[in-house]
């Protein structure tokens, strides 16, 4: 994993804490106010300004959730290290053909089988605002790290 000498330490943490997570469950708002929960792979390092990137058709449930209510959740879980994180943040998509091409990994084609050409591709650009966890090593005490004040440089 290679780390920028600019990246700031909750970002480090953070990748620290996801390492060997692949898959998430992302919890958006629905429009009546209920949750809605679905697994999400993760196939790209967390950016240096504490932004996660996921792949999704564009025209899923969950991208029309996301327009309406931007909050979401990503939780990730590894039981038998007794490890457990809880991302909360702010969710958009893009389309940028650019960041689309800079995200794409091999084996993306299981439901993208066009690759970067499929028509219906997008990105979830999720900038992470706070993240709790719970590890063995900490007694299962509750640890939070802010990422509130990377938003203001």
């Amino acid at each position: 994993m290679t780390q920028s000498v600019d990246t700031k330490p909750q970002v480090q943490e953070l990748r620290k804490l996801l390492e060997g997570l692949e898959c998430g469950m992302l919890t958006t708002i629905d429009d009546d106010g209920s949750l809605h929960s679905r697994p999400m792979s993760m196939w790209n390092e967390i950016d240096n300004d504490a932004t996660l990137w996921f792949f999704t058709p564009a025209n899923s449930h969950k991208v029309v959730e996301i327009q309406h209510h931007q909050q979401v959740n990503v939780s990730f879980s590894t039981p038998n290290q007794e490890r457990f994180v809880s991302i909360l943040g702010i969710a958009q998509l893009t389309r940028e053909r650019q960041e689309i091409q800079s995200k794409w990994q091999p084996g993306l084609e299981i439901w993208f089988p066009k690759g970067i050409d499929e028509p219906n591709i997008a990105l979830l650009k999720i900038k992470v605002n706070k993240v709790d966890y719970w590890e063995s090593s900490s007694s299962f005490m509750p640890q939070t790290i802010s990422f509130l004040e990377l938003s203001h440089p």
